[in-house]
């Protein structure tokens, strides 16, 4: 169940301010003054309460997430931060910077705990192990470096040469459970380490051009990863398969930065075509647009509980914006499938927003009219769709604690349980033939169904043929020998309904 989302965006821009939008319209501004210098990278604390930001000006300051207040400068790079992330306690903070060196700092005072010093130029990413005991750096010089966070702050632990082909390592994370590491590289590439032993698990190609992979990220359960790419697009891997689940297609120019959910529903990328988008994990679906900012969009997070969103940027204004987001949802039939040969379908639901404890029932409609009753939520459930053959829209409502109604939110399915028919005629209906190859004539129809999509044959009604396309005339050949020879032919349409068995014969007669 989701509890009330107080939908907050932060965006860094040029002037080195954060803008904060609003999920939704109605929402109270609060300004951020950053200084001088692009806002490079952003965080937020593990409690939500602040956000980080990387500057072009070689710092890192903190900001009351909730007034815009300044906190405090983490300073000591000699270059500009490209990089930050808190610890998962949140006591720390950890920085990367184009001077080729990452540093802890404590959280609450600012001091300085540890300098990470070993990469020969930039580093592009920096992350902690999920219990805070280890730091992972990505940068220039194409190797992925593991260093002590813990027991001897700085200590280098491993190494490891991400590519040798001299492109950089532009993005860097721990698995949730701490167990792999995945890095992105300018190569093209995404792969799978064992952060123990530094090697190799798997390598994810990310596309034939060697568009750069900018940001990589994984679900929260661990099982998938994404990936943002040169090619304007975001993708979802499976981790142990290596097999493309899903792409996000809407961007226009390269995606540099993204970030799964902590519910693992939504993800946020942000763009160099200067957007920030908001995207459905489970259909693709675009749900939001950022369109706030006019320049390029470097850094993007969510807070832990989900109720905020935080991108950086390179614009030039300065505003926070605080609101609660209404109570929103998806629906797909059957895992998006086009067809369904039965009534009893499968309704995956995804929601989140409402007021007061947010999202706490669901119903359901065929025609927009009439509704069932208000139900308790499930991320699955049965269905069963009109009867009659033909298109089908199962639209669904969410409701929240206050008792506010979410947009109708819909899919559709085409349902045909009728089978197609067909017909089979051997040599134009010829009585006998002195040859075992023979021509077959044949016919189909599906009705106001799906259609018709391929046959099959058998000399015996066991043995068939595969499946094949449709083709009116087709050279077939008898069993050898003389006597009477049956061919049957069936056919199969889009949903997946069988015809009936059709056959006719013919003769092999003596020369």
């Amino acid at each position: 169940m989701s509890k009330a989302r107080f939908g907050r965006i932060f965006v860094g821009f040029m002037a080195g301010v954060l803008l904060c939008l609003a999920a939704t319209a109605g929402a109270t501004v609060v300004t951020i003054e950053g200084g001088a210098g692009s806002v490079n990278a952003v965080a937020c604390s593990p409690d939500g309460t602040m956000v980080l930001t990387g500057h072009y000006d070689d710092v890192a300051k903190l900001w009351n997430a909730a007034t815009g207040a300044f906190v405090r400068s983490f300073t000591g790079h000699t270059n500009s931060v490209y990089a930050v992330a808190f610890s998962p306690d949140g006591t720390r903070v950890l920085t990367g910077s184009a001077d080729g060196t990452a540093k802890v700092w404590n959280t609450a005072t600012g001091a300085l705990v540890a300098t990470f010093t070993g990469h020969t130029f930039w580093l592009y990413s920096v992350a902690f192990s999920p219990n805070g005991k280890k730091v992972v750096t990505g940068g220039y010089d194409g190797t992925a470096k593991i260093w002590d966070a813990y027991t001897a702050p700085g200590t280098l632990l491993r190494s490891i040469t991400e590519n040798t082909d001299g492109y950089s390592v532009m993005s860097v994370a721990f698995s949730p459970d701490g167990t792999e590491l995945a890095t992105g590289s300018a190569n093209g590439t995404a792969k799978r380490w064992n952060p123990d032993t530094g090697g190799l698990i798997s390598t994810i190609t990310e596309n034939v051009t060697k568009d750069y992979v900018s940001s990589v990220a994984y679900s929260p359960d661990g099982t998938k990863l994404f990936t943002g790419s040169g090619n304007c697009t975001a993708k979802l891997w499976n981790v142990g398969t290596g097999a493309l689940l899903r792409t996000f297609t809407g961007h226009t120019l390269p995606v540099y930065t993204l970030a799964c959910s902590t519910d693992g529903l939504r993800l946020l990328t942000g763009s160099i075509d200067g957007t920030a988008k908001l995207w459905d994990t489970g259909t693709g679906g675009d749900l939001r647009t950022i369109t706030a900012h006019t320049g390029e969009v470097y850094g993007v997070a969510f807070s832990p509980n989900g109720n905020s969103i935080v991108t950086g940027g390179i614009d030039g204004t300065a505003i926070v914006e605080t609101t609660l987001e209404s109570v929103a949802g998806t629906i797909v039939i059957n895992d998006n499938r086009a067809t369904t040969t039965s009534p009893q379908v499968s309704l995956a639901l995804n929601w989140w927003g409402g007021f007061g404890t947010g999202a706490t029932r669901m119903r359901f409609s065929d025609d927009g009219a009439h509704w069932t009753a208000w139900e308790p939520l499930l991320k699955t459930r049965a269905y069963t769709l009109p009867a009659g053959d033909g298109y089908k829209t199962v639209r669904v409502q969410f409701r929240d604690s206050q008792g506010n109604s979410s947009a109708v939110a819909s899919d559709f399915i085409r349902l045909d349980g009728t089978p197609p028919t067909g017909s089979i005629i051997i040599n134009s209906g010829a009585a006998t033939t002195t040859a075992q190859k023979v021509t077959l004539g044949l016919t189909w129809s599906d009705g106001t169904g799906s259609g018709v999509t391929r046959m099959r044959f058998s000399d015996n009604g066991a043995t068939w043929t595969a499946w094949e396309t449709l083709k009116a005339s087709r050279a077939y050949t008898l069993p050898a020998g003389l006597g009477y020879h049956t061919v049957r032919a069936q056919f199969l349409d889009a949903a997946g309904n069988y015809s009936a068995v059709y056959n006719d014969y013919i003769k092999i007669v003596a020369p």
